[in-house]
């Protein structure tokens, strides 16, 4: 593991959102509690999140934060809480925002409703780059997010299909942060963006890649999924699953 590796040792989960569409699937449980494999999904990354030497982990909640916190309080009593109590009419962003008292380093930074091989922390843990958006290939997994960019560089984030931007990968939901990119993040998020507001955090750095350098990294191969509907969830059982659980054996 690299030096720049050993410095960071901070998490940060973005789980403030109501996952209006999978509630079918949860009962009305934040998504983050969702089962697979005998396990919720977010104790799932909490436990990569750990074996992988991570010590702090910074969560923000929202909409039914007391269930995630009374889930996850026994076996992860490390984990420090911020709440959102805008949830339902702020975007990822005001949620990253709000955990800036926490927030002293360098860290990686995870969405909650996530299903994911292990190279996904390890590949961005031994990138000697201080910030890295983690990029995979193309996914058919439908709600895609894509980058557009050139030589390492974001130029766009958007779910839109842009003929005339190089596309070069699909955005992955986790990222190595910096302390001076999340710092630049929070300014561009106070000063230009009205509250309240559907922003998230991707909408930020597209906003930040005309002013300043933002660096993705690209796996094709990387295994992972969101989970943010029913058809995500039967694609995540069905294909995902199977091929996370065979790329862990290897990797």
């Amino acid at each position: 593991m690299s030096n720049q590796a050993n410095k960071l040792n901070t998490a940060v989960i973005l789980a403030a959102g109501m996952g209006t569409r999978l509630r079918e699937v949860v009962n009305g449980k934040p998504k983050g509690l969702l089962e697979i494999n005998g396990n919720e999904i977010m104790k799932q990354s909490l436990d990569r999140i750990l074996k992988n030497g991570i010590e702090k982990i910074v969560m923000v909640t929202g909409y039914e934060s007391h269930v995630y916190q009374e889930a996850l309080r026994d076996q992860y009593p490390m984990i420090e809480y911020v709440q959102n109590p805008d949830y339902a009419r702020t975007g990822s962003m005001h949620s990253l925002y709000l955990a800036k008292e926490k927030i002293s380093g360098d860290f990686l930074l995870f969405e909650s409703d996530l299903l994911y091989e292990n190279r996904c922390i390890t590949v961005l843990l031994g990138l000697e780059q201080e910030d890295a958006i983690l990029l995979s290939g193309q996914t058919d997994s439908g709600d895609e997010v894509y980058i557009y960019g050139q030589n390492g560089l974001i130029e766009f984030i958007t779910k839109d299909v842009r003929e005339d931007l190089n596309k070069q990968g699909e955005l992955v939901g986790i990222s190595k942060i910096s302390l001076s990119l999340y710092d630049q993040m929070c300014k561009y998020y106070h000063e230009e963006i009205p509250f309240p507001s559907d922003f998230h955090y991707e909408n930020c750095l597209s906003g930040l890649a005309a002013a300043i350098d933002v660096k993705y990294h690209l796996v094709e191969d990387i295994v992972w999924t969101e989970i943010d509907d029913p058809s995500h969830y039967e694609r995540a059982l069905k294909l995902i699953l199977p091929r996370i659980l065979e790329k862990d054996k290897t990797n």
